[in-house]
């Protein structure tokens, strides 16, 4: 089942991001299989086609977007409380909600 994680970081956790960066991305190694699809957003201005994900880049993050194929919401909520991030509470909104796609047309 799909489910989407959204999260909207608090104002000011460009340096608690980069900091977190290598944690995060080790962790969400494991949840790749997972992931349908995902990425950050950045604040306005950030040029996407020439971004860097590396410690300076990722202080112009400030949220990301997830879809995953888990089998339940359990499944979902477990992935987003035990990343880095969430565990260094760098983010100010959570939505795990199921996900209905629509486009393109499965």
């Amino acid at each position: 089942m799909l489910f989407v994680i959204a999260r909207r970081d608090k104002l000011g956790m460009g340096d608690k991001r980069a900091e977190l960066l290598a944690a995060h991305a080790e962790y969400q190694q494991a949840f790749m299989p997972l992931i349908t699809f995902g990425g950050g957003l950045v604040e306005d201005g950030t040029d996407v086609e020439n971004f860097i994900y590396g410690e300076e880049g990722i202080r112009k993050v400030t949220g990301n977007v997830l879809v995953l194929d888990v089998p339940d919401r359990a499944a979902a909520v477990a992935m987003h409380s035990n990343d880095p991030y969430t565990l260094g509470g760098i983010f100010e909104t959570v939505i795990i909600e199921p996900f209905l796609q629509r486009v393109p047309p499965i």
